[in-house]
């Protein structure tokens, strides 16, 4: 788990947690948050952001960013156990994955949004300021 903060801790915003299994990834999506004014949150799998979730309910997560293939607990196995947590559940979801193919219409309606990682960085920047408070 690496937190990641930027600027001093005066004005606390909620973080965004970026969920993915590779560092790469992690760090592409930080610094557009970054560049977004948004305060950054990372876990390597599912296991790892639920974690931080429980341990921090001070954090008020206000947005996930979610892979979907990780291991340990993947973005599937996070996503349905963050549903049936009624703290968690309202926590908006963005999929940032190769494997949005695979999401069923019921998957949908669980996620605010989904994009192919990382061909759609623009679409996702736009996704994210519409999600996020600034």
């Amino acid at each position: 788990m690496h937190e990641h903060a930027g600027g001093t801790d005066h004005h606390k915003r909620a973080p965004v947690l970026v969920v993915d299994d590779y560092a790469d990834a992690r760090a592409n999506l930080r610094e557009m948050l970054e560049e977004l004014g948004q305060d950054v949150v990372e876990a390597g799998n599912g296991q790892e952001a639920f974690d931080f979730l429980l341990s921090h309910p001070e954090e008020h997560v206000q947005l996930i960013l979610l892979d979907l293939d990780m291991p340990r607990m993947t973005g599937w196995e996070l996503l349905a156990l963050l549903k049936s947590y009624i703290r968690f559940a309202s926590i908006p979801v963005l999929v940032v994955s190769r494997h949005t193919a695979y999401l069923s219409p019921k998957d949908h309606r669980m996620v605010n949004g989904y994009i192919d990682a990382p061909s759609e960085m623009p679409r996702l920047r736009a996704m994210v300021e519409a999600l996020v408070s600034h």
